[in-house]
């Protein structure tokens, strides 16, 4: 059983995993790509960064929830909460997007109110997050417990 186990880690999970590493950190520029390209020639974009958002964030949560999988990542102790950082601006900055393409598609409101509710999801997601790492800490204090 434990020779199936290290099989299956070594030949499936860790190599999707590298690669899985790679496209989280290059998310967040594409997703500013497709805002940006958004608010220049004021035309949609299709919606394919959640997608591939979700499944990021699907192989970091089993990096993080298993304790087998996730030996080499806790290894590089920065690795899995900058990851988890990474994908909370990607999502902040997905949310963003949808509005932004709300915009270009329907023209529900103005470009500044698109604008003002982006910057204002990006705002709102960044304080969630601020707020989840100020009462979970990634470092845990001596004094603290």
């Amino acid at each position: 059983m434990k020779i199936l186990k290290w099989l299956l880690a070594i030949i499936f999970f860790h190599p999707v995993m590298i690669s899985v590493i790679i496209l989280t950190l290059m998310i967040p520029f594409m997703i500013y790509g497709d805002i940006k390209g958004i608010l220049i020639h004021e035309v949609p974009v299709s919606e394919g960064s959640l997608i591939m958002l979700s499944f990021c964030g699907f192989f970091v949560y089993l990096a993080l929830r298993s304790s087998f999988l996730g030996i080499p990542y806790r290894k590089i102790t920065i690795l899995l909460p900058m990851l988890q950082m990474v994908i909370y601006t990607s999502l902040a900055l997905a949310a963003a997007f949808m509005i932004i393409n709300k915009w270009a598609d329907q023209g529900l409101y103005s470009k500044g109110w698109a604008i003002t509710l982006a910057l204002l999801a990006i705002v709102v997601i960044r304080l969630l997050m601020s707020l989840l790492y100020w009462k979970y800490p990634i470092v845990q204090r001596k004094g603290e417990h």
